[in-house]
């Protein structure tokens, strides 16, 4: 990220679509310049059941975050619901080209790129990668391994998957409102450091966001994402006494 980038976020719900526009900073922190929303009834027990309804809901909280940031949004971040991914752990080791130079960036980049070469389920794609540690050949665990002298380093990582038809769906939904899509990310993923403190962020962690029809989970082991899924709430009526 550069100073000046705009990053947009789009949070398709069972009863609204939230849109969230920040600025990246002179600190390299993404600050809020815009908080938009507008009811929509096009998404029920977390399926897209009407796609008209949502991509309108869309463009009009676009045009509304336009509205108050005062600039032109071309495309857009979007969450996906936990039913939507599939979370695959994996780790490998990697030889440091000069180990004494001490590890680059593109020993980490080359690391990242060899980690997601796994056995992608059918119907299913790769959205992101979430790296959790970093080892040493002496077995120091780092966040940042680069200019570490070190032979060699294992990444553990988790690679993020998503359901084709919903990916596709979602961006055709996205086009009919204007908006290109940048990516997806799991809800509970992307509340995770919006919601926990430094603190938290090394804890065993249970999310739970309780939305107007749906309950989404995300569990945290430490760094470590391993489980999130999305379950239906149910409503109850009281019956009409005669």
């Amino acid at each position: 990220m550069a100073i000046g980038d705009i990053i947009v976020g789009l949070d398709i719900g069972t009863s609204k679509v939230s849109a969230i526009v920040g600025e990246v900073n002179n600190f390299n922190q993404i600050e809020i310049i815009s908080s938009t929303k507008c009811k929509c009834k096009g998404i029920q027990k977390g399926k897209i059941v009407d796609e008209d309804e949502i991509s309108l809901s869309i463009a009009k909280t676009i045009q509304d975050a336009e509205e108050e940031a005062n600039l032109k949004i071309h495309s857009a971040y979007v969450t996906v619901p936990g039913k939507y991914i599939t979370i695959v752990q994996n780790s490998i080791i990697k030889e440091v080209k000069d180990k004494y130079a001490g590890i680059s960036v593109k020993d980490v980049g080359a690391s990242i790129m060899q980690i997601k070469d796994i056995e992608i389920p059918e119907g299913k794609t790769i959205i992101d990668i979430v790296t959790d540690s970093f080892i040493l050949d002496n077995g120091e665990e780092v966040n940042d391994p680069v200019g570490c002298l070190s032979s060699s380093f294992t990444i553990q990582a988790q690679i993020i998957l998503a359901d084709k038809e919903y990916m596709k769906k979602m961006a055709q939904i996205l086009k009919k409102s204007g908006i290109e899509l940048d990516g997806m990310v799991p809800i509970t993923l992307a509340e995770r450091n919006l919601i926990l403190d430094r603190n938290e962020l090394n804890d065993n962690v249970m999310l739970l966001d309780i939305g107007a029809g749906n309950i989404e989970i995300g569990v945290f082991e430490g760094n470590k994402f391993i489980y999130t899924n999305t379950i239906p709430l149910r409503r109850r009526y009281n019956k009409k006494r005669h």
